[in-house]
């Protein structure tokens, strides 16, 4: 069987401490297949740049390497780069803040504009065959609304998703989030919640990707024709 990378990126801007890192870790560490290899960014843990939305003064601007990725050493969003193009399943795990995702994941949404540029600007397909998953987590009722918004997002970019691509648990309307860690470890449903999202992605990709009976590799491209308009 052939192998598998899995690349997690955390955006909690609690890092490691963050329910939303737990719940991704473990559920990687649930997935015993000696043919998957496995990596989480946590990109609290980066330091990244602002996107400084060169698209907006010209569209051609918007390249990848991202510009800021090419002028400034100390910017790390080379690593979320290489780690997705490196990937074939790609989860992103955030939690819902005012009913929206991180702004963590926003930034790195605004950086991937290059990816997803690169596309329907520049005509190069740069993400293609990768499998993609949401991990949510929050205390207000938003998920579906995150999922919807990530999801519009990621598909431009060129991630294919599986059916029932996210997993999302929302907690008490009083945001204890430190009272969370007890009831996270100790409920086997919510574990499987996040479980499922790993092993569902996995198990699409090794459907999707490749075929082990006729040897056949996924290689699929399409160029968007929605900014055809800009010269």
């Amino acid at each position: 069987m052939e192998k598998l990378k899995i690349l997690g990126i955390c955006t909690s801007g609690r890092g490691k401490n963050s329910n939303t890192y737990f719940l991704m870790k473990r559920s990687f560490d649930n997935l015993k297949d000696e043919n998957i290899e496995k990596e989480i960014i946590v990109a609290s843990e980066l330091k990244l740049r602002p996107c400084d939305h060169h698209y907006s003064i010209n569209a051609r601007m918007c390249v990848h390497p991202c510009l800021i990725t090419q002028t400034d050493p100390k910017d790390e969003m080379k690593k979320i780069y290489d780690g997705i193009l490196g990937a074939d399943v790609v989860i992103f795990s955030t939690p819902i803040y005012w009913g929206n995702h991180s702004q963590l994941m926003q930034l790195i949404i605004e950086r991937l504009n290059s990816l997803e540029n690169a596309n329907s600007v520049y005509h190069q397909v740069i993400i293609k065959n990768k499998i993609g998953a949401l991990m949510i987590l929050g205390h207000e009722d938003g998920y579906q609304h995150v999922a919807g918004n990530l999801m519009n997002f990621l598909t431009e970019m060129g991630l294919i998703f599986p059916p029932q691509a996210y997993g999302a648990w929302v907690g008490e309307s009083d945001e204890n989030t430190k009272a969370d860690r007890g009831k996270i470890e100790n409920d086997e449903k919510i574990q499987e919640i996040f479980n499922d999202v790993s092993q569902n992605a996995v198990n699409f990709a090794r459907v999707i990707l490749a075929c082990p009976a006729c040897g056949h590799k996924l290689n699929y491209e399409h160029i968007s024709k929605k900014k055809n308009y800009i010269k």
